[in-house]
């Protein structure tokens, strides 16, 4: 076979980097960067790099299984992928003729790409539930957006911005191809930087203002942050007097949130909060980003979303080039995340009206597809209000990316049937029934958005997969044929050329242009003469959403378990945990069998402050109980100073290399699904209690 070199994306994460694969006798062999990428410009992470360990990982899975022992004992057969397709389809046809087609769930963790596949599936099965992490990733900061603008996403401009704020957020580590070139080249012009994390990351530590925040507090600060601008009249007077209303009421609101106060409430020092407030409302155009985890996974996520979502709009930094654009994919409702593929989009309404969680969450029910997880394992248990049956899964492990895993592997054991699309075992293919291998991104063909960018990438096929591996869209095809499953694509071809006809190209087309740039504007609503709100103008005072059982505005709430919510608690658990925080390694509970990556971490390491540990006898590399009022795990002991001594971070995601380490090394088993934003659904993994315990 020829040699080659394929122009594509990587899709170890969602950064979307420009790659160029080196293909020799149909295999990979090598990966670099391709600076001709409009945003990557060359770069790769150590997942990318690593490509061909994990396409040719001799674990990797490459034939159907069957269980043939008990749930968790990982014992499988080999079968066929027709024998695979026969049992996936008689049960599932079985459940929803018994029980109604809404007892079958479907979910995905990291999508790579196959969202309108299952989505679409999915509705025209019949069943309303899909699972993924809208409450842990992304979800919340959609809502708060909505709640403020109505409209789209409004990401960063980081390239043409003179202040740089990041919330919650470390792109250094999560999303690094996406955001850190713009970033480095706005702060060689002279840009401001501004940080506000737990923890001194490294741009932490080059930043004008690193604000280190008591966990679960955010929302105080950024209210505060609100109180400075207003009173000290930094705000834009000209966009808040034309294109908004309920300032007067905002301003009423944000009256208490002083910087003494909330010194008090944060833990950072009011004069250090007032200086940071000034510089970005100062420093135009300036740019706020929360981070997609970091600012969605505590019990006031949605408020905290709305509030940093408050700032651009009273400093005059809404969809203006260098503050926080509303970037448009070409594609429109025939992107990934278009309304052509949101899960309402096909599911009969009589079934929509069925979706979990409608009640509990009204709000976030209204505008997203994706359902909160602890909701399926809530109705496996519970059979309220109907029983769930049976579940597949893509590309998701639910017994380590989710909070409280007992609670996961509890609702898994009682389910009656699982199938699981993925590259490796894991402790969720391990209780499946099924397990069906899936093609890697390098062998399988793609049309790749994202909400944040205006660009469209192709990503073609540049190997053939290996045998038996199919992509998840072949599944689904295959899947739709055996069931019966009519209006369904029968080719991928076929569902590229209509996601591709905004733009006028066939796929083939489009493989010979490879990418393709939407126009990007500012001050849309300008030329539109409007917001879309009944008023024309952003109200800042949301009372269109009080039939949902949305305060108008958003507030600070202590987290439920905290120093000062539970002092009782805090005497026996003396420390905050906040958890979650990425490693560039890893993509979530991924990967970890791969060895250039386990190099890199191959242990979960709780930093903590020197004097702390000190304090509590606990050397550096130690390994230690990491103790909460839910159980406790093991962990490596990383003397860390840039975090205060009351606070300690410990990393997600790890299971890997000893026995049931799902259990032992994994930190949600010690993490809370029991307190829920009211709005958001998000669980509290940010802001716990724990102690550290030493194992000897």
């Amino acid at each position: 076979m020829s040699n080659k070199t394929v122009r594509t994306i990587c899709f170890e994460c969602h950064s979307r980097c420009g790659v160029l694969l080196e293909v020799e006798n149909g295999k990979v062999v090598g990966i670099k960067g391709d600076k001709e990428h409009p945003f990557s410009h060359g770069y790769t992470c150590p997942k990318g790099q690593a490509v061909r360990e994990i396409i040719y990982h001799p674990d990797r899975i490459t034939h159907p299984l069957r269980r043939v022992g008990e749930k968790g004992e990982g014992k499988f057969e080999k079968i066929s992928w027709d024998e695979a397709l026969d049992i996936i389809s008689e049960r599932l046809i079985k459940f929803r003729d018994q029980f109604g087609a809404e007892s079958v769930v479907f979910g995905g963790g990291t999508t790579r790409g196959f969202r309108p596949w299952i989505f679409r599936f999915a509705g025209l099965f019949g069943t309303p539930n899909y699972y993924g992490p809208v409450n842990y990733s992304g979800g919340p900061l959609a809502l708060g957006i909505i709640s403020i603008a109505r409209i789209g996403c409004f990401p960063p401009d980081f390239k043409n911005s003179k202040c740089i704020v990041l919330w919650a957020h470390n792109p250094e580590q999560s999303l690094h191809g996406l955001f850190m070139y713009d970033i480095n080249q706005a702060l060689k012009s002279g840009a401001k930087l501004i940080v506000v994390d737990p923890r001194g990351t490294a741009l932490a530590k080059k930043a004008d203002h690193w604000l280190r925040v008591r966990p679960g507090t955010d929302v105080a600060l950024a209210l505060c942050f609100i109180h400075v601008i207003i009173e000290n009249e930094l705000y834009d007077k000209d966009f808040v007097e034309n294109w908004t209303e309920g300032f007067d009421k905002l301003r009423e609101h944000v009256a208490s949130y002083t910087p003494d106060r909330v010194a008090e409430i944060t833990w950072i020092p009011a004069d250090k909060i007032k200086e940071a407030a000034f510089t970005y409302a100062k420093t135009s155009p300036a740019s706020l980003t929360p981070g997609i985890g970091g600012a969605c996974q505590s019990t006031n996520s949605y408020d905290l979303n709305r509030a940093l979502m408050i700032l651009p709009v009273i400093t005059g930094n809404l969809d203006v080039f260098g503050g926080n654009m509303e970037y448009r994919t070409p594609l429109g409702d025939r992107a990934i995340y278009g309304g052509d593929f949101a899960l309402q989009a096909s599911v009969p309404r009589r079934q929509w009206r069925k979706k979990l969680g409608t009640k509990r969450y009204p709000f976030l029910s209204m505008i997203n597809s994706l359902l909160p997880p602890e909701l399926v394992w809530e109705a496996i248990l519970e059979e309220q209000p109907y029983p769930v049956k049976a579940i597949g899964a893509f590309g998701s492990n639910p017994m380590c990316a989710f909070a409280n895993s007992p609670n996961i592997k509890k609702a898994l054991s009682k389910l009656e049937f699982l199938f699981v699309a993925d590259y490796f075992q894991t402790p969720t293919t391990e209780m499946a029934d099924i397990v069906l291998p899936a093609a890697h991104w390098t062998e399988r063909d793609d049309v790749e958005d994202l909400m944040m960018k205006n660009w469209v990438f192709c990503q073609p096929k540049a190997v053939e997969p290996i045998p038996d591996c199919w992509s998840e869209p072949h599944i689904l095809i295959e899947l739709a044929k055996k069931m019966g499953i009519q209006d369904y694509w029968k080719t991928t071809e076929e569902h590229f050329n209509y996601r591709l006809k905004p733009i006028g190209m066939t796929f083939e087309e489009f493989k010979k242009v490879g990418k393709y740039a939407g126009p990007v504007e500012e001050k849309r609503y300008v030329k539109q003469g409007k917001f879309p709100f009944e008023s024309g103008k952003i109200e800042l005072y949301g009372k269109g959403f009080e039939g949902f059982g949305v305060p108008p505005l958003p507030s600070f709430k202590e987290p439920p378990e905290s120093p000062i919510s539970t002092p009782e608690l805090y005497q026996d658990y003396p420390l905050v945990l906040t958890t979650g925080g990425r490693n560039i390694a890893y993509y979530h509970s991924g990967l970890r069998n791969i060895p250039s990556l386990r190099k890199l971490s191959p242990d979960p390491e709780l930093q903590i402050n020197p004097e702390t540990a000190e304090q509590l006898k606990v050397g550096d590399g130690e390994w230690v109980y990491l103790v909460s009022p839910r159980g406790r795990v093991e962990i490596k002991a990383k003397y860390f100073e840039d975090i205060h001594p009351k606070v300690v971070n410990a990393p997600h995601g790890y299971w890997y290399g000893v026995k049931d380490g799902w259990k032992r090394l994994n930190i949600n088993m010690i993490t809370d699904s029991q307190h829920t934003d009211p709005v958001s659904a998000s669980c509290p993994i940010r802001g716990l209690l724990c102690r550290i315990e030493k194992m000897n």
